[in-house]
């Protein structure tokens, strides 16, 4: 069966070497959606041994499982804020709202509510935050109770020359001033690539933690963390005219070998792999062909020096089949590819 096997050093090492990159700004941890796949039950206690004091989830459910694992010493950000009813979750476990609107603020600085929270602005992302044109009335409602933190999102991070990430810098920095006693907040993995002007109070990796992301300054090193592999199934030889998986939208135009693997996209390895993705065997890339299939991959294997055999693993996640490029295989981003990685995955953590 496909297995999975996530390096907790290597997200410890991660996490340092981000941190170390920043200066004096506080390295968060991004650890929704069940630390990006990589299980927050291991990852969230091996990040707060790395020393990170600070959390975001996206969810007050999120919020609620990594407290019980980390206890009461670390901060917890929830990203998606608060609700009326959710009030006493938030500060009986001490977990600090994100305020996108301002009727979560008034939740916030009500007398119902006596905890710390976060204020994100929207400076461009157009998703989920308030619109600047409030800067003055928050500042000025906030003032007898001042938000702990004032973020904003890059929506162009990724791309270090988009425009949009000085624009966002230039605003964000104008809203920021309004608030000066609280901490301040811009940047996510890609965000920090950015350089030192875009890092201010806090900086909030995620995908990084784990190894993926954008292309990184050369003097931050990291490595894939979850490795991804999957028993061959068979190995048989083809000819030209004929055709591979479901649909026959692979044509046979040489004598190849092939090779079927135990995954499919019923582990959350997705169909979009079809006739782009590909496995990697004895160091060698093998491409899939024909469509993948509920729990079942072909890969062309012809040009392998040994053929392989029935047992032998294929990485598709790891450090030879880094999720970055594999994901852009198949159009998409590695944050993808592995927080769909489904629970008939066996799973291990360890160095």
């Amino acid at each position: 069966m496909p297995a999975a096997h996530i390096s907790l050093r290597t997200i410890q090492d991660n996490y340092t070497a981000l941190r170390s990159y920043i200066g004096s700004a506080e390295a968060s941890a991004v650890v929704k959606a069940n630390c990006y796949g990589h299980d927050m039950a291991h990852v969230a206690p091996a990040l707060f041994d790395a020393g990170c004091r600070t959390f975001f989830t996206a969810y007050l459910s999120e919020a609620v499982e990594l407290r019980a694992l980390i206890g009461d010493e670390a901060t917890i950000f929830v990203f998606n804020g608060i609700q009326p009813d959710e009030a006493e979750a938030f500060q009986t476990l001490n977990i600090s709202p994100v305020c996108n609107d301002e009727q979560q603020v008034k939740i916030c600085i009500s007398n119902a509510f006596s905890g710390p929270y976060a204020l994100h602005f929207d400076t461009g992302m157009n998703r989920l935050g308030v619109r600047p044109a409030l800067t003055e009335t928050l500042s000025v409602m906030t003032e007898g109770k001042p938000p702990a933190l004032v973020m904003s999102h890059l929506a162009c991070a990724d791309t270090p020359d988009h425009p949009a990430n000085t624009a966002q810098h230039a605003l964000f920095s104008k809203i920021a001033a309004s608030f000066p006693n609280s901490r301040k907040s811009l940047s996510n993995t890609a965000g920090i690539y950015l350089g030192p002007d875009y890092h201010f109070d806090l900086v909030r990796p995620g995908i990084g933690l784990y190894g993926g992301g954008p292309a990184r300054p050369p003097e931050i090193k990291l490595k894939t963390a979850l490795t991804l592999t999957a028993p061959v199934l068979s190995v048989f030889d083809v000819e030209p005219g004929e055709t591979v998986g479901y649909g026959a939208t692979y044509d046979v135009r040489q004598p190849s070998r092939l090779a079927t693997v135990a995954l499919g996209y019923a582990d959350g390895f997705l169909r979009a792999a079809s006739n782009f993705g590909f496995g990697v065997l004895d160091g060698m890339p093998c491409p899939i062909v024909g469509r993948v299939s509920m729990d079942l991959i072909t890969i062309d294997v012809t040009d392998l020096p040994d053929s392989p055999k029935k047992g032998d693993r294929v990485e598709f996640i790891g450090p030879k089949a880094g999720y970055e490029i594999q994901a852009e295989a198949m159009g998409t981003l590695g944050y993808e590819l592995t927080s769909r990685l489904g629970q008939r995955i066996s799973r291990s953590w360890g160095e």
